[in-house]
């Protein structure tokens, strides 16, 4: 079976998914861009291209916005079993979609997720006309479901798939020990009793600005980890300092298994962002054993997350709903409950999710 997939940027963890689905089918990839500006260079770091791909020459605009007509160009010279275009937001993927509406050939459109805007009657009709055509629409939850429903999609062409960028041998095992925990702690000399932790890009729609204002009313003994970095460092590094928060520690950006080691030496993740179009980051807090504190804005813990069983969701807007979670998530026992959510959430179970897809797809 061949199978083409239109992706913006190399994004390590697709590329990973990629590997996977390769081993399956006759994989293509055409990527628009080699990198997004607004990502560390040490993303792409991790790598390992085990596929066909193609990257575009072409116009980069902004973070993530690419313009060519290659992808087009490819359309026509090639055939494949399944198209698939990741996207429609950026010029090359909406020529794409233009392209393939105008020769009435089939292709799916894959979203990793979306939110529901109050859009201009102008953009609304755009976004419609660019969602609404294809023959088959991957979502990972039934949130992206009305989102895709909502521009146009029809309910009975959308299929969900469990969204992932773990391996299953990437899950912490059962019951991680004090043991261990102490180990890392020492290691990295992390102060404190409780250890809360967060990750992403520092960016203002991440609102981590919002957590550290709250974390200046926390008890000494709670430390607050972010890992990450952005434009908005400096504005963070600024308040830690004048408001002498010795209970906050910030790391830069690590690859996955640095973070992991991380997360597993932390009681509890949190996360207040003001929107997640997904938020990979609330499953791969889970696969090392955290219980999730998370902004209902992020799709990834809609999806997720099971009140007071794994986690709990907060309006990020209310700092006493934060903190009582806070406390919460300090006194709840949650045992194997974030292990066995990030079990039901691998590469793996993800990949063979596709396959049957994939084969359903084509007959």
């Amino acid at each position: 079976m061949k199978v083409l997939i239109v992706f913006n940027h190399p994004a390590p963890y697709k590329i990973r998914f990629f590997n996977e689905l390769a081993k399956n089918v006759d994989l293509t990839v055409i990527f628009e861009r080699s990198t997004s500006k607004n990502r560390n260079p040490l993303f792409y770091q991790q790598n390992k291209i085990q596929f066909k791909c193609l990257f575009l020459k072409g116009i980069n605009i902004g973070d993530e916005n690419h313009f060519s007509f290659c992808v087009v160009n490819h359309l026509k010279k090639n055939q494949y079993d399944l198209i698939i275009i990741n996207g429609y937001s950026t010029f090359t993927e909406m020529l794409a979609i233009r392209y393939l509406h105008a020769k009435r050939i089939p292709y799916a459109l894959y979203v990793n997720g979306g939110v529901i805007r109050n859009d201009s009657k102008f953009k609304f009709k755009i976004k419609k006309s660019l969602i609404s055509g294809a023959h088959l629409y991957f979502s990972p939850s039934k949130s992206v479901n009305n989102y895709l429903v909502h521009y146009g999609a029809l309910s009975n062409r959308i299929v969900n798939y469990p969204y992932s960028t773990i391996f299953e041998k990437e899950i912490a095992a059962a019951n991680i020990s004090s043991v261990e925990k102490n180990r890392i702690r020492k290691s990295y000399d992390f102060p404190g009793k409780t250890l809360f932790v967060s990750a992403g890009q520092f960016i203002e729609r991440k609102n981590f600005i919002e957590l550290l204002e709250i974390w200046k009313t926390q008890p000494i003994e709670r430390t607050l980890i972010l890992i990450g970095d952005g434009e908005e460092l400096t504005k963070y590094t600024n308040y830690i300092r004048e408001n002498k928060l010795s209970n906050v520690v910030i790391l830069p950006f690590m690859p996955t298994e640095k973070l992991f080691e991380v997360f597993r030496a932390c009681d509890a993740f949190i996360l207040l962002s003001k929107e997640d179009i997904y938020g990979h980051v609330i499953n791969e807090a889970m696969s090392q054993g955290l219980p999730v504190i998370s902004s209902d804005r992020v799709v990834a813990a809609q999806h997720l997350i099971n009140n007071g069983v794994n986690g709990y969701l907060v309006d990020y807007r209310s700092r006493e709903d934060v903190k009582k979670r806070v406390e919460d998530v300090i006194k709840n026992n949650f045992s194997d409950a974030p292990l066995n959510t990030a079990r039901e959430n691998t590469i793996e179970k993800m990949a063979a999710v596709h396959i049957e897809i994939f084969l359903e797809a084509v007959k």
